[in-house]
């Protein structure tokens, strides 16, 4: 009888196998993409809620395109603190806030909205 398939070792296979899983987590390394599955994997105690952080730099967005300066400083906006999929705090924020980085956002920078800015309005 005569085999016309090529035989791999055993052992060939679980090297590639290996191999291939190596260069996987290489490229989520990479990527950047291992730190979001390693927080999904493990929540980070004492995270902040990343839909509060996304609503309010919307909202805050919106303060910037309709360069409305004095509620983008002024509106105080509460963002939940928290641990194992339950709330453990809660921060109050501004639109200037670092955490928010609504001030990196193109319609804030067109519109000249700064921390300064905002430092000022509220000291009024």
């Amino acid at each position: 009888m005569n085999k016309k398939a090529v035989e791999l070792n055993v052992n060939t296979i679980i090297i590639v196998i290996l191999a291939i899983l190596v260069l996987v987590i290489l490229a989520l390394y990479f990527t950047g993409g291992i730190q979001q599955l390693w927080q999904k994997i493990i929540p980070i105690p004492g995270a902040y809620s990343q839909t509060d952080i996304e609503q309010t730099r919307n909202a805050c967005t919106l303060y910037c395109s309709a360069g409305d300066k004095t509620s983008f400083c002024t509106h105080e906006f509460t963002i939940r603190e928290m641990s194992d999929g339950e709330v453990i705090g809660t921060l109050p924020v501004y639109c200037d806030n670092n955490l928010i980085k609504a001030l990196d956002e193109e319609e804030c920078l067109g519109a000249g909205f700064t921390s300064d800015m905002c430092e000022t309005i509220r000291s009024k």
